[in-house]
């Protein structure tokens, strides 16, 4: 039981950071701070990475492995990440990081949006 604790615990991490994205991509001047240009920024890079075909969908065979981390977006269910299912999930976790709403996410709202997420059911 304590090892599928652990594993569940895991699993909830790597979600998180599939929403939440790397420090070090997003915070591109390494001022300490990621503005929206540049967390925008990162999400644009981080599709073109996911839509391997251009096509405008990120299926289970582009994503691999990362298909479960990115599950909570695929908000009609279909199987398939859209480009706006991608943008509106990243935005959505940009309104609970700027907590104090001052356009610029700090490394600790960063780490408590992204342990945050943790605690969110997935679908």
């Amino acid at each position: 039981m304590k090892h599928m604790v652990l594993i569940i615990g895991a699993g909830m991490t790597l979600a998180s950071a599939a929403v939440a994205g790397n420090w070090q991509e997003q915070d591109a001047n390494g001022d300490g701070q990621i503005t929206k240009a540049e967390f925008d920024t990162a999400v644009a890079a981080g599709w073109s990475r996911l839509d391997a075909n251009r096509d405008g969908q990120v299926t289970a065979q582009e994503a691999g492995d990362k298909m479960a981390k990115l599950a909570t977006a695929d908000a009609n269910g279909d199987g398939q990440i859209s480009q706006s299912e991608f943008t509106a999930k990243k935005t959505e976790w940009w309104a609970k990081a700027d907590a104090d709403g001052n356009g610029s996410v700090s490394r600790e709202e960063f780490a408590a949006a992204s342990g945050a997420d943790r605690n969110t059911p997935s679908r």
